[in-house]
């Protein structure tokens, strides 16, 4: 994946270094955040961005715009929270499986 600057406009077709399953990944932040962990995040549109990362819409108290979730190349979650237009707004690298929800979390609701 190529470097992420804050600021300037996201590429979804160059995130990632390795495919994901959003199917899982989605079935982990359910796991970690509980039932109303990201009911709080005002999740909607849901998108598989090529296996390369999934993209959700979200409505936080901290954030609201585009999140993409991606997979680096040491088997990692990098979060790349965007605008609405895909203005890159913060890039969270190197997260574990077990921290990604909170991580997130932090960013889009409860700092």
């Amino acid at each position: 994946m190529e470097a992420l600057v804050i600021g300037n406009k996201i590429d979804p077709s160059k995130l990632g270094d390795r495919q994901i399953d959003c199917t899982e990944t989605f079935a982990q932040l359910r796991h970690f955040g509980g039932v109303w962990g990201m009911g709080s995040w005002g999740v909607r549109n849901l998108v598989n961005c090529a296996n390369k990362a999934l993209k959700m819409t979200v409505s936080g108290r901290l954030h609201k715009g585009h999140v993409y979730v991606c997979v680096n190349g040491m088997d990692l979650y990098d979060v790349i929270l965007c605008s609405n237009r895909g203005t890159i707004k913060k890039v969270m690298t190197d997260i574990y499986f077990d921290d990604l929800f909170e991580r997130m979390d932090k960013a889009i609701e409860t700092k």
